[in-house]
């Protein structure tokens, strides 16, 4: 029987935790940002999921440092938003070199059980370190040659799209590419609300992974199935 469903997932909260939300915590921290207090609710609502200069701009306009730093311009607004992006990225960097992120098993586990299926599947991540990250997962967790990257067929992280939509979306046609568009449906693996409801705007399936904040949120984006382990997932009902 052919497979005519495709998967597409998040990567960040979803296949790995990465220290994204501890290098925009910290990066804020120091001057002259000096925001206080980033709170992973806050993180969670305005910043998981969404573009590296939406999260931050949403960061910088909410917590008042626009305001604070005398930037009324939106010139003097993208200055101030180029140098905290540039110096979250740069830490965020060096965090991932060092390793300092963990990965989910009950991610990799369905990842790898629906590779050995023949299900075509592709990373669809909003940020530009992803790539990284899954290629720093290998060997000792994979097999003597493969990296965690090397189980997706399309790699659609870091693109230039400014919507999740747009993203998922992208991820999709290649997939069907792929697939020589054979495909009819697409699962979507998602952490955050904003990308639910961008994979069902789509008219994807979107499963809801519950890492952080509460289930209610993942639901009212209109998850299809809420779950905190993945291994509780079964592909037989996904197809």
């Amino acid at each position: 029987m052919t497979i005519r469903v495709g998967f597409i997932w998040d990567i960040d909260g979803v296949v790995v935790d990465s220290p994204h939300e501890e290098a925009w915590r910290i990066t804020a921290l120091k001057a002259p940002w000096r925001v206080d207090e980033l709170s992973t609710d806050f993180y969670f609502t305005h910043v998981a999921s969404k573009p590296r200069y939406e999260g931050g701009n949403n960061i910088l306009e909410l917590k008042g440092v626009y305001e604070r730093l005398g930037a009324e311009t939106q010139q003097e607004k993208n200055l101030l938003l180029e140098k905290y992006c540039s110096e979250k990225n740069a830490l965020i960097r060096d965090l991932i070199q060092a390793g300092k992120f963990k990965v989910f098993a009950d991610a990799v586990t369905l990842l790898m059980e629906a590779k050995g299926r023949g299900i075509l599947q592709a990373a669809a991540s909003a940020s530009k370190n992803a790539k990284d990250m899954l290629l720093k997962v290998s060997k000792h967790q994979l097999t003597e040659e493969a990296t965690l990257y090397s189980i997706f067929d399309v790699d659609a992280c870091g693109t230039d799209f400014k919507e999740k939509k747009d993203i998922l979306g992208y991820a999709a046609g290649k997939l069907n590419e792929l697939a020589k568009n054979e495909l009819t449906r697409f699962v979507v693996f998602e952490d955050a609300p904003a990308g639910i409801r961008a994979a069902k705007s789509l008219g994807y399936f979107a499963v809801g992974i519950l890492r952080i904040g509460e289930e209610e949120a993942l639901r009212r984006a209109g998850a299809d199935i809420v779950t905190t382990d993945l291994r509780t997932v079964k592909i037989e009902e996904l197809l």
